[in-house]
């Protein structure tokens, strides 16, 4: 009986297998870096704007209280000057 060795594959073979699959899993480590990145670049960006919005939210509000305090302002005193006139 002799012992025969089968080889399905030869070293080089194998050794190509392994470096495409070494290059697969850096290829997906960085995609997976490149994508999380780009998420966090977009969660900035979103804040910033929301930031943004809110301030000019709270400045356009700023400015409607002011219009309506004066004429809130101006009623008040049109009605002081009706009943002052109704006597």
């Amino acid at each position: 009986m002799s012992s025969a060795k089968t080889c399905l594959l030869s070293l080089d073979t194998l050794k190509t297998i392994g470096q495409g699959a070494l290059g697969a899993m850096t290829f997906g480590a960085y995609a997976q870096f490149h994508n999380n990145r780009m998420m966090e670049l977009n969660n900035e960006n979103i804040k910033t704007w929301n930031k943004h919005r809110d301030a000019e939210h709270a400045r356009d509000m700023n400015e409607h209280t002011r219009e309506m305090n004066i004429l809130v302002e101006k009623i008040n005193k049109l009605e002081n000057d009706q009943k002052s006139k109704w006597w």
